[in-house]
């Protein structure tokens, strides 16, 4: 059921986007310092849109990258620590411990 509410949902956004664009379609002039660029309205929003998208993933990238590297090394020292409490569980009860004995 949420996934049949998800897909009308994403078809009612690109509707809507589909007919804002259709009414956003008049050409607007893009000043840049490299000249000058004539684009309709609708693909000049799409684009600033994919920039932005793109610069905030390059921005988070070391972010993400930092985290998925303590991610590993968390899970390497719980791998580590299980190792150790299954040695400690197979240890046997009736073994006396190592160290001095009575004297």
């Amino acid at each position: 059921m949420a996934r049949i509410l998800l897909l009308l949902l994403v078809i009612l956004l690109l509707a809507l986007g589909a007919t804002i664009g259709y009414f956003n379609a008049q050409p607007v002039t893009f000043d840049y310092l490299l000249g000058v660029w004539e684009v309709p309205l609708v693909g000049l929003l799409v684009a600033v849109l994919a920039i932005g998208v793109v610069l905030a993933l390059v921005a988070a990238a070391g972010r993400i990258l930092a985290l998925r590297l303590e991610v590993r090394r968390l899970r390497q020292r719980v791998r580590d620590h299980e190792i150790e409490l299954r040695n400690l569980r197979e240890l046997s009860l009736d073994t006396p411990a190592p160290g001095p004995g009575p004297t």
